[in-house]
């Protein structure tokens, strides 16, 4: 083989190596992001579950009729 041709081989090598590493880091922060998406999606459940029991807690307290999405949303705004 020409010194040519060798040179051109490594270089594909080399190629080859570099996609391989740069698809690696790219799974690697695939997988971090599926981490963390499910981490936030935990955290949405956690709070519906609060905000569940919390609705209820005021329905039983002030009763259904104080207790909607816009009578809610007036006590926010203040």
């Amino acid at each position: 083989m020409t010194y040519e041709e060798k040179r051109r081989l490594v270089e594909f090598v080399e190629n080859y190596d570099e996609i391989h590493t740069q698809m690696d880091l790219m799974q690697q922060t695939i997988n971090e992001l599926v981490e963390k998406r499910t981490a936030l999606l935990d955290r949405v459940d956690d709070l519906k579950d609060k905000e569940k029991t919390f609705l209820e807690e005021l329905i039983e307290k002030y009763g259904a009729a104080a207790v909607t999405p816009n009578k809610l949303m007036e006590i926010v705004k203040c």
